[in-house]
């Protein structure tokens, strides 16, 4: 999950069907790459995503899209990237997910391979973003993520500044919790052809 199409990925393995890509991605940014439609390799799959795009909807993709296709490529190794800039919070994407959703997606993924690399790509809020990777890292070594900061970890959170508006008065529990407020929301038209596309698109592929 990203803000920008993993485009450089995509052309990288395009002709390598032993390698599956699948970039969730706010639809219409930089690169302008991407759409549901393109036809970039046997083994790719974009899903891009509209704006305003909730917790809901990434539940939704990762049931119907993204969890079948992972059980079925049987991957030998697994590489996922995290992009924090999918997070309400952020400046630059127009999406609307809770850090929990984010957290759900590797929890689902990261069984599906022996081998597992967790990778960043984004986020330019500082708050969203450690207390995003704080709640991965729970994740990865099976401790809950939703509880509160240690004093340490509180005092890291409290020491960052950010120029914007937002970081100049930044809301208190940005400081005093790791895990976003849920984000739910509809689940709408566009996002459900995204994944029939990509369902249809796998099945013709074999």
């Amino acid at each position: 999950m990203n803000h920008h199409h993993g485009d450089g990925v995509e052309d990288a393995f395009a002709d390598d069907d032993r390698v599956l890509t699948l970039s969730v991605h706010e639809d219409g940014r930089w690169p302008f790459t991407g759409k549901a439609e393109d036809r970039p390799g046997a083994m790719a799959v974009n899903l891009p995503v509209p704006p305003e795009f909730n917790d809901t909807e990434m539940d939704y993709l990762l049931e119907t899209v993204i969890l079948p296709l992972g059980q079925g490529f049987r991957p030998q190794a697994l590489v996922i990237q995290t992009g924090a800039d999918a997070l309400a919070e952020d400046p630059l994407s127009r999406l609307e997910l809770s850090n929990g959703a984010l957290w759900r997606a590797v929890r689902a993924l990261m069984g599906l391979a022996p081998r597992l690399m967790v990778v960043g790509g984004g986020g330019y809020n500082p708050w969203s973003v450690g207390r995003c990777w704080a709640g991965i890292w729970a994740v990865l070594n099976g401790i809950d993520p939703a509880v509160p900061p240690t004093p340490e970890a509180e005092g890291v959170l409290r020491s960052l500044s950010w120029s914007r508006a937002a970081g100049r008065n930044p809301p208190e529990h940005w400081f005093t919790t790791l895990a976003d407020a849920p984000r739910p929301g509809p689940l709408r038209d566009e996002v459900r052809r995204v994944a029939a596309a990509a369902i249809t698109k796998m099945v013709r592929t074999g």
